[in-house]
């Protein structure tokens, strides 16, 4: 009899350790599941202000783009000057997002008036999700991504460095349906700049070569003016003149943009 209880003890026991063992696996694979990565992290607490152009000024007679905070871009570039190594500038976010102050600035005054100091975001990110943050920022911002594809769970699709340019620089206005029209009795969409499929198409027709689609994509991104447009007087009324992107991608970006979008709508 002492034998047999021994017995259901130790099963018992080995049964809670089982349990014990899968709430555990559950709460890990739980928690990686809900992980936001670096990027996911910089779109939804940085971008808004970084990347996201507002505006443009056309004083002093050259066309620069306007954002609510200096460019994202800019920003690690100075801070990766003014740190030693990855563990500095990683330590420089992490206390910076939480307690931005003057002193800690790497602008000057003149930056602080027109853009105001930067609001804490002290809670919005865990210690953990700073450090995945700053980790993106140092290492990762800018570059060519894989993300799964919906097909297969082993299989990975390389989202190049010309389409992520794309979607960041070009989408919101060359591919983002922001109304219809119902005028003449069909419904067609409305976009802020004429799509992005027909605007290569055109282009196409009008360059010989593919350098000198590349060459005109990179001059007219840079230096966008009314007598480059392959649209006539009613286009630009309707939809004004493109921004300026000087500044925002190096050459070497505006070329794999280029590269992109000439065969983005190939068959």
């Amino acid at each position: 009899m002492k034998i047999y209880v021994i017995i259901l003890v130790n099963l018992y026991k080995g049964f809670l350790m089982r349990i014990k063992n899968i709430v555990l696996f559950t709460a890990i694979t739980t928690a990686s599941l809900f992980a936001q990565s670096g990027e996911v992290l910089f779109n939804n607490n940085c971008s808004g202000c970084h990347t996201t152009m507002t505006g443009v000024n056309e004083s002093g007679g050259e066309v620069t783009n306007m954002y609510e905070a200096p460019y994202a871009k800019d920003v690690i570039s100075k801070l990766k000057n003014e740190t030693k190594s990855k563990a500095e500038f990683i330590t420089f976010i992490k206390s910076y997002i939480e307690n931005p102050a003057k002193r800690k600035s790497l602008y000057g005054k003149k930056a602080i008036k027109s853009f105001g100091l930067m609001p804490s975001l002290k809670g919005a990110m865990s210690d953990e999700e700073s450090i995945r943050l700053a980790n993106y920022l140092y290492s990762d911002y800018n570059r060519d991504v894989v993300v799964p594809t919906k097909v297969s769970k082993k299989e990975v699709k390389t989202i190049s460095l010309g389409e992520k340019l794309f979607t960041y620089n070009c989408s919101s206005c060359h591919t983002t349906v922001i109304g219809i029209n119902e005028s003449g009795g069909e419904i067609t969409n409305v976009y802020a700049a004429p799509h992005a499929k027909d605007v290569v198409n055109k282009l196409k027709a009008k360059t010989k070569t593919k350098d000198e689609f590349i060459a005109f994509v990179k001059d007219y991104i840079e230096h966008p003016q009314k007598r480059k447009s392959l649209y006539g007087k009613r286009a630009i009324k309707d939809f004004g003149l493109m921004p300026s992107l000087k500044g925002v991608m190096s050459d070497e970006q505006s070329t794999q943009l280029a590269n992109y979008l000439y065969h983005k709508y190939d068959k």
